[in-house]
């Protein structure tokens, strides 16, 4: 089922997005731990934990609560002290919300047009599936009824929340699951659309361009799983159903067009499609989870007060550029397509940073591009840190490494994260020639191939040059000199 081939209007869609974004703060949301993964291979030690669903604010249980307690699963947690404390293991109350978590949060209300509650009030939301070791996660919301601008329509922004990310699971079955207690608490920012996205790619609009806004802060965290999507869909005849965990944004149409398609085959067997809570795969299809949770899952939090949102403090909060006006002052430098590239790009804070004081050009192909490129290849491009792609940079522009061979170097440093730039350069061979070496090299091709210089065939003396010089030489300045040396040749 293709999206042009479908009238979603027609089908009854219905569909609204969930974005959790995880904040670049130095602490955590609720403990003075820093907030990043320890770089420990063991955990210092591990606990034991079992959890019960307890009654809302409304006095019943949750539904989703309360089939993952009948699950009767053991959960286990590992503790790093580099990156744990006693709060993480329930052990201690929470301490003071993190001031610059809530700063950015406020930051990106404003951008989404959001109405700034007078008191922000942290709430408790009950979750047993292990994710946290006390059996709720703590929220505020931040921002309220605000809205985006896409290219379909204004689409409506109910709530921006500031919460605290899940632990990260390590290994399940059954009846036993392991987290690793280092990723909760990091500061997250979520959200949720109302459910006005007219079909799966303008579903991937409205996701893009939350990112961009989020990402126009510059304190988002960059990795695997640091931005992630929720998508709530139903159709005419069908149910609401939430996919948990969309990671990519060109997963997000294929996911959303094969269940619209699940819901239809249901209906066309006469079996009632049921509102559940999915999991996204990464072939495109979901997996059953659990029951849709409701509104009974939510209830104060009684260990922190309130916080007043004054005028002051709302006057001191700075907008940073759009990501319109940052397309519109980087084109000039790098041109408009690049430009659009790289102001979607993950790594849009790291050419920021790196392009005033390299070659902006260079910066953006390795960042938008290059990057990109190894990533769908399979490659672990967060192995590659932002001072080797700057030290790349400078090997280039001082001659030392051709434009043709940077790309060779980004997916040698994937594969050995532990080595240097200049170490994989040297492993590579892709060292820049002195321009006598090059020339005695195309000696050597003309000497080899003397009918391809009779006939003057630039293009085949080229490639044969470039099996033998390729990352070792610009392909402009081995193209001129041969060029050259053809034209003695006459």
């Amino acid at each position: 089922m293709k999206d042009e081939k479908v009238d979603y209007e027609k089908l009854g869609f219905r569909c609204g997005i969930e974005i959790h974004v995880r904040l670049a703060t130095a602490r955590k949301l609720f403990c003075p731990c820093p907030a990043k993964f320890s770089p420990r291979e063991k955990p210092d030690f591990t606990v034991f934990r079992k959890l019960r669903a307890v009654p809302g604010e409304s006095g019943e249980v949750d539904v989703a609560a309360e089939f993952e307690f009948l699950r009767d699963r053991d959960y286990f947690y590992q503790v790093y002290s580099d990156t744990c404390c006693l709060v993480e293991l329930d052990e201690e109350p929470p301490h003071e919300i993190n001031r610059e978590a809530l700063f950015t949060a406020l930051q990106i209300a404003k951008m989404l047009n959001c109405k700034i509650p007078d008191e922000i009030h942290v709430m408790r939301k009950t979750v047993i599936d292990g994710s946290n070791t006390s059996g709720f996660q703590r929220t505020a919301i931040v921002g309220l009824n605000g809205y985006v601008e896409t290219s379909k329509g204004r689409v409506r922004i109910p709530t921006v929340c500031l919460e605290e990310e899940s632990a990260g699971i390590v290994e399940k079955d059954e009846k036993r699951v392991t987290y690793r207690l280092d990723r909760l608490g990091i500061p997250l920012v979520e959200i949720s659309t109302a459910p006005e996205i007219k079909d799966p790619l303008h579903a991937k609009e409205v996701a893009e361009k939350l990112g961009m806004v989020v990402r126009s802060t510059g304190k988002t965290q960059r990795g695997i799983g640091t931005i992630r999507q929720d998508l709530n869909v139903s159709i005419e005849r069908g149910a609401r159903v939430e996919i948990k965990g969309v990671q990519e944004l060109e997963m997000i149409p294929l996911i959303l067009e094969r269940e619209v398609r699940r819901q239809l085959e249901l209906i066309e067997k006469g079996i009632e499609p049921r509102e559940e809570t999915r999991r996204a795969l990464q072939n495109g299809s979901t997996e059953y989870m659990r029951p849709l949770p409701g509104s009974e899952r939510m209830y104060p939090e009684t260990d922190i007060p309130p916080i007043r949102i004054t005028k002051e403090i709302l006057s001191s909060i700075p907008l940073p550029e759009t990501w319109e006006e940052k397309l519109k002052k980087y084109e000039k430098l790098i041109g408009r397509e690049l430009a659009e590239q790289i102001i979607r790009s993950e790594f849009l804070e790291v050419f920021e940073k790196l392009c005033r004081e390299h070659d902006p050009k260079l910066i953006a192909k390795m960042l938008a591009i290059n990057l990109k490129a190894l990533r769908r290849e399979g490659y672990d491009i967060y192995r590659i840190g932002e001072k080797q792609v700057e030290e790349i940079a400078k090997f280039v522009e001082e001659g030392k490494l051709a434009k043709e061979g940077v790309e060779e170097v980004l997916k040698y440093l994937c594969e050995n994260p532990g080595e240097s730039v200049e170490g994989a350069m040297e492993k590579l061979g892709l060292r820049s020639l002195a321009k006598a070496e090059v020339e005695r090299v195309i000696d050597e091709i003309f000497a080899k191939w003397p009918e391809l210089v009779k006939e003057k065939r630039f293009s085949a003396l080229m490639g044969e040059a470039m099996k033998i010089l390729r990352g070792r030489v610009e392909g402009k300045l081995l193209a001129e000199m041969i060029k050259r040396k053809l034209a003695e040749e006459e």
